[in-house]
């Protein structure tokens, strides 16, 4: 994992910053271990770039790898986005997951939108569909975040995330409800994260878990904070909890 932490800063961020012609104006990565329902701790990196188009146009990259029960899981996401309003961001998301070591390709497409509530709050929505090239899964889900800057150098995010799947052999909503906080110190791109999170997968016979996470988080360039114009959006991954738990 420290060499993939390694290759995600080489890719994303040597060539960007050193070329300012490319608009790149922020990147966030983290690495950390989070919990999964059966209470094993399981690896996460993620990669995130802002670029800016134009002045009221941007586009995100993001690029994640998570470990799950049914295998190490790797998502790209491209998040094309507008800035008509200070304090306001929107547009549309595509995403992409391939889970290693089995022939399961899925994908999401779908909207997404943050906004400033006061100096030092950010909420976020998103909702999308997807489809899955094995068994012919197909999903609608939705998510919210709000995030509270509680210092310069501590945030704290509430978010809900739901999916719901309707199958012959499985029909059932998938519910995470997680509370995250952040801590950067002022004046160093270097941070760290530790949260929690209730599953529940309603209609289904499968248990309620809580989960903990913790990790680190590199921040570079104008990244990160409340402010929709530099906070990146959220990583989608509608059926992650589906995999952690091996029922998919």
């Amino acid at each position: 994992m420290r060499a993939l932490f390694f290759v995600l800063f080489s890719c994303f961020t040597v060539p960007a910053f050193a070329q300012s012609s490319l608009g790149v104006t922020g990147a966030v990565f983290t690495l950390g271990n989070v919990e999964d329902e059966g209470g094993d701790y399981r690896r996460d990196a993620s990669a995130r770039v802002d670029a800016a188009i134009t002045d009221v146009h941007g586009f995100q990259a993001d690029l994640r790898f998570s470990d799950a029960l049914g295998g190490v899981v790797g998502t790209t996401v491209a998040h094309i986005y507008m800035t008509p309003k200070t304090g306001q961001k929107y547009g549309l998301f595509a995403a992409l997951s391939d889970v290693d070591g089995r022939s399961m390709l899925y994908g999401s497409l779908g909207a997404e939108g943050m906004f400033s509530l006061g100096e030092s709050t950010a909420v976020e929505l998103r909702a999308g569909m997807g489809w899955a090239d094995v068994g012919g899964l197909d999903y609608v889900f939705a998510g919210l975040s709000v995030a509270q800057g509680l210092t310069s150098a501590v945030e704290l995010e509430l978010s809900l995330d739901a999916t719901e799947i309707d199958e012959a052999g499985l029909s059932a909503v998938a519910l995470d409800l997680g509370v995250t906080a952040r801590y950067s110190p002022q004046g160093s791109p270097w941070g760290a994260y530790a949260g929690v999170t209730r599953s529940e997968l309603a209609g289904a016979s499968a248990p309620g878990a809580t989960r903990i996470g913790a990790g680190l988080t590199l921040e570079l360039g104008n990244a990160g904070g409340t402010d929709p114009h530099t906070r990146p959006f959220r990583t989608p991954d509608p059926l992650a909890q589906l995999l952690r738990r091996g029922l998919w």
